[in-house]
């Protein structure tokens, strides 16, 4: 006898999508993260469009991940076009990216994932017993959004940050707004890595998860050109396509990516697996008395490393501000560049994982090629696999139990959704 499972929408995800699951008998059949959210053409948009224009329409792709996308368009300009940035830039760059997984991690920890913790449907039932965490939620979400004002020039969609530098360079005040609001936040960002501590959703997977993340250098970090992977290779990220192969289904207008035909995994757990050496301060402290709560095998461990980064990322912003006050701001000259015929990849890690940007350009500097391979679409095999691993773990137990626990795992992933949709080539 067959039955399907279906959850028709998941809640507290950014986007739109679903679950679909076949059952014959006690047999688990099949399995299909069904996103459903509309295509979104950005690839075939920026065809024709002259380079210096690029990063303004692609960091639109996302409001949530608007630097990420920015910040990688703009690397794959500079690598195409063999630009070099001033020290300055880099710590700038390296401070916004910081101040958007604030506020990503920050709506995510709190008020997406905690709810499952602490056993309330949502974040508004949440708040009614514990509007301390709520505030939290908030104060955090505040600071990372002042970092990207200050440093992107909007909360969303800053035009701020150029190909070669940026426009405008923040006043040593503006910054120091950013140290004191960092310094306000601590706490906050602590109690997030001690709640989700006490409350850990007891559930077992069976399969061992394949690792991706970007080499920040020496430092924890989101921006790098080395590929990390758990199997112990490296590669630059000019390889990416030989690394992450992707298909079209034909229940999702996301692609699906796998590794060697297996499913990997990207995002916070994968960063902390891989580069867990890197951590310094609280974040590494908390890190170590919390890491047998961080499981290779367990997706749910997202949560938790997610909130470790938080604890990272307010600190190095806090670090990266007093380095640029102690070597003093100063205006800069956007570079002149040459255009060529090339082609350029940048790569960062967006908070749920590492985003590619890739461009080919004409003689004349204007795209001819794009190619954008987002986190969540990364994900989304890793995300079914794991998905029937725990529909046959409760396969005897009542239906709501199951899309229960299918929705716990799919939100541990912090999927985007609206950033995974890609055009569809239909061969006729």
């Amino acid at each position: 006898m067959s039955k399907t499972l279906t959850i028709e929408e998941l809640t507290r995800v950014e986007g739109h999508g679903g679950i679909t699951i076949i059952i014959e008998g006690e047999t688990v059949k099949d399995v299909k993260m069904n996103i459903f959210e509309g295509p979104r053409f950005f690839e075939s948009i920026i065809k024709t469009v002259y380079y210096d224009k690029i990063p303004d329409i692609m960091r639109r792709i996302c409001a949530i991940c608007t630097a990420s996308h920015s910040l990688a368009s703009i690397r794959a300009i500079e690598h195409a076009f063999n630009i070099d940035v001033s020290d300055q830039t880099q710590i700038l760059r390296d401070l916004l990216i910081h101040g958007e997984t604030i506020e990503s991690h920050a709506l995510h920890v709190f008020m997406l994932a905690l709810p499952d913790y602490l056993g309330y449907p949502d974040a508004l039932k949440m708040a009614s017993d514990h509007l301390d965490k709520v505030k939290a939620a908030l104060e955090l979400k505040k600071a990372g959004n002042l970092i990207h004002n200050t440093i992107s020039g909007r909360e969303v969609h800053g035009m701020n940050e150029r190909v070669g530098g940026f426009s405008r360079i923040p006043s040593e005040r503006k910054l120091e707004n950013i140290r004191e609001e960092m310094l306000k936040v601590k706490a906050a960002a602590e109690l997030g890595v001690e709640l989700l501590a006490r409350k850990e959703p007891q559930l077992n997977f069976n399969s061992k998860n394949i690792f991706m993340a970007l080499n920040p250098g020496e430092k924890y970090g989101f921006i790098g050109d080395e590929i990390l992977i758990s199997d112990g290779s490296r590669h630059n990220i000019n390889d990416y396509l030989n690394i992450v192969k992707e298909r079209v289904v034909n229940y999702s207008t996301s692609k699906i990516s796998t590794y060697k035909n297996h499913p990997f995994m990207v995002g916070a757990l994968a960063r902390l697996i891989l580069n867990k050496n890197k951590l310094e301060g609280t974040a590494k402290t908390m890190f170590k008395k919390y890491q047998q709560l961080i499981r290779e095998d367990n997706p749910l461990s997202n949560n938790i490393a997610q909130a470790i980064e938080l604890v990272h990322s307010v600190e190095r912003a806090e670090f990266l501000v007093n380095e640029l006050l102690s070597r003093g701001v100063r205006d800069e000259h956007l570079p002149s560049v040459k255009v060529k015929e090339a082609r350029g990849v940048g790569a960062v890690e967006a908070p749920r994982g590492i985003l590619y940007h890739d461009y080919t350009f004409d003689k004349s500097g204007c795209v001819i090629k794009c190619n954008v391979i987002t986190p969540t679409a990364q994900n989304i095999a890793n995300m079914e696999k794991h998905y029937r691993e725990i529909v046959e773990a409760l396969i005897k137990e009542e239906e709501n139990m199951i899309k229960r626990h299918l929705e716990l795992v799919a939100r541990a992933y912090d999927p985007c959704i609206s950033c995974s949709t890609h055009i569809i080539r239909v061969k006729r």
